[in-house]
């Protein structure tokens, strides 16, 4: 893969600890996130409507929304946590997003990603609880976190406005410059990482699972909206983003378990919106009515746009190496 530009893109996944619809955190995390510099693009990933972890859900078929959340983590550079204290603690839709990121055992999306910490509180002390406890998992997790600046965000009803607007200028500074801060620190202690880097590691484990019949994270990473062209190994083609999102899902159900893949990446690049890869994809699989072992290699060109903060597939070519 070439290596990144020095002033790539990064992505950064900013997951807010609060569901309530005029939540303070929210308001802050939004504050940050216009307020971040230009190389740094803030995705915000939803957590409220992740299921509570149950390890006896994640077999072969987890739930949806887990493994849409685990994608989008995976297609991040770092992690920024903006949260309030619920009991000298971190709020429990919080905690379970890092239960439902972390597993399976061997498996956490948030392994090694770089972390930020801000937390919010009506209060004088800034949630200063929460800030401690979050800190606390990312050991377990391996997950470096920025120690300074530390962010503690006290009496923050009379920081904005009724519109959700920062107010006072020493804090809209202070965000800015922990934004800033926090882009360097990322830098430094991810050096030579962008987003399609992220993104394409993250593609092998997608492609992994698509040979055992399991189409569940690729269709998180399938455009739905706009336009999209599928040449397929049999020689055929499809164009429209529905056509091509269908057809995949109905090509997973001619795998069986038991296969595996390897992505050979000769070239791959991203620019602005846009980004590709073209290699080779070694596979062995299990396939037809009675999962006869098959092994193939395919030429492969796939080109990806920038949707709402994620890369989605709009153009996939394969056709066999005989």
């Amino acid at each position: 893969m070439t290596d990144a530009p020095e002033h790539a893109v990064l992505q950064l996944a900013v997951l807010v600890g609060s569901l309530r619809a005029q939540s303070f955190s929210r308001k802050i995390a939004k504050a940050l996130a216009a307020r971040a510099p230009d190389s740094v693009r803030c995705r915000f990933v939803e957590i409220g409507e992740l299921p509570l972890y149950n390890e006896d859900l994640d077999g072969d078929s987890p739930p949806a929304t887990w493994a849409t959340f685990r994608a989008a983590i995976r297609e991040c550079d770092a992690v920024l946590f903006v949260t309030p204290e619920y009991n000298r603690s971190i709020p429990g839709c919080l905690k379970n997003a890092l239960d439902v990121g972390s597993r399976p055992s061997g498996k956490s999306v948030f392994k090694g990603l770089p972390a930020g910490v801000v937390s919010v509180s009506p209060g004088k002390i800034g949630a200063f609880g929460s800030n401690q406890a979050l800190r606390q998992t990312f050991v377990f997790l391996d997950m470096p976190v920025m120690q300074q600046p530390e962010a503690y965000i006290g009496s923050v009803a009379e920081l904005l406005d009724d519109k959700g607007a920062v107010t006072n200028a020493d804090t809209a500074a202070f965000l800015e410059n922990f934004m800033a801060g926090l882009e360097s620190w990322i830098r430094r202690v991810h050096p030579g990482g962008s987003s399609f880097d992220a993104f394409m590691k993250q593609r092998e484990k997608i492609a992994e699972d698509y040979v055992n019949g399991d189409p569940t994270s690729l269709k998180a990473i399938v455009t739905h909206a706009g336009p999209a062209t599928f040449f397929s190994p049999r020689g055929d083609h499809l164009e429209g983003a529905e056509a091509v999102a269908g057809r995949y899902e109905r090509d997973a159900a001619s795998f069986h378990r038991g296969g595996s893949t390897d992505l050979e990446v000769l070239q791959a690049s991203a620019s602005g919106d846009l980004a590709f890869w073209t290699g080779l994809q070694h596979a062995k699989t299990r396939m037809g009515r009675n999962g006869e072992a098959t092994e193939m290699t395919l030429r492969v060109t796939e080109v990806f746009r920038l949707e709402d903060g994620g890369f989605k597939l709009v153009h996939r070519h394969a056709d066999p190496v005989h």
